[in-house]
C-alpha cells in the first residue's frame, strides 16, 4: 500500500521515505491463527513510531479516528511531530498502486486541502484538511505526540459527506480509515518529511470499516 503526506505536500515515493513496514499488509494471513504476542518494547527506547487506530463511530450517524505514537525498535528518531487524518473509499476508483494514480473527485471542493491516497489498490479520499486531521502543527506552539497517548481527529457527521463517496443498494455506506504519518527529526527551515521533504518517517494505513449513514 502506497500512502502520501497527510499534510497538503505529498511525496511521490513515499514508501521508500517509510522507515517501517505497514502492519496491515498482510492480508494473506489466516484470521484464525492468533499471531504471537508484540514484546514488549524496551521503555528506554527512542525510536518511534506511528499507529493507525480504528475508526469508531463517536455518536448517532458521526465517526472519528486515532491515532498514537509507540517505541519501537524498527521506528525512526523524532520529535513527535506528526498526524492523521480520515479518509473515504472513492466507489468510482479503479485500481491503484501509488498514490499518484489517485484525484480528488471533482465533486470535492479544492480549497480546503483535500487529498487521494492508494491503499490496498483502491482510492481514498481526504475531503478536506482540518475538518478531517489531527495533526501536531495545528496547536500553537505545535503539539508533540506523546508516547502511547491516543488523539482523535475531528468528529464527521456521516450526513454531511458528498454523496457521491457512499456505496451500497441503499447508497447508505461508506468506507473509512485512518491514514498517519510520523516526521523523522529534521531543521527548522526544512519541508516535514511527512509534506514530502527528505528525511525518514513512519507511515501506517489503518484497518477499513464500514459504516451506515
Amino acid at each position: 500500500m502506497m500512502i502520501s503526506s497527510c499534510g497538503g505536500q505529498g511525496s511521490q515515493n513515499s514508501a521508500a521515505n517509510s522507515a517501517v513496514a505497514n502492519p496491515h499488509e498482510n492480508a494473506g494471513i489466516n484470521s484464525a491463527v492468533t499471531p504471537p504476542a508484540k514484546p514488549a518494547a524496551d521503555p528506554n527506547e527512542k525510536r518511534m513510531v506511528i499507529e493507525a487506530l480504528p475508526v469508531a463511530q463517536s455518536g448517532p450517524g458521526s465517526i472519528s479516528g486515532s491515532l498514537h505514537m509507540l517505541r519501537s525498535a524498527s521506528g525512526i528518531e523524532t520529535d513527535g511531530m506528526g498526524g492523521g487524518c480520515l479518509a473515504f473509499e472513492d466507489p468510482a476508483s479503479k485500481v491503484c498502486h501509488a498514490d499518484r494514480d489517485c484525484k480528488v473527485p471533482s465533486y470535492i471542493p479544492a480549497g480546503n486541502g483535500p487529498w487521494a491516497y492508494c491503499a490496498d489498490n483502491k482510492c481514498w479520499v481526504k475531503p478536506a484538511d482540518k475538518a478531517f486531521c489531527w495533526k501536531s502543527r495545528y496547536s500553537s506552539p505545535a503539539q508533540p505526540l506523546q508516547v502511547g497517548k491516543p488523539e482523535s481527529t475531528p468528529k464527521v457527521t456521516l450526513a454531511s459527506l458528498p454523496a457521491q463517496l457512499f456505496q451500497g443498494p441503499a447508497k447508505n455506506q461508506v468506507k473509512a480509515r485512518v491514514i498517519a504519518c510520523l516526521n523523522g527529526k529534521y531543521g527548522a527551515m526544512d519541508v516535514p518529511p511527512c509534506a514530502g521533504g527528505d528525511g525518514k518517517r513512519s507511515d501506517d494505513i489503518g484497518d477499513g470499516r464500514t459504516f451506515t449513514k
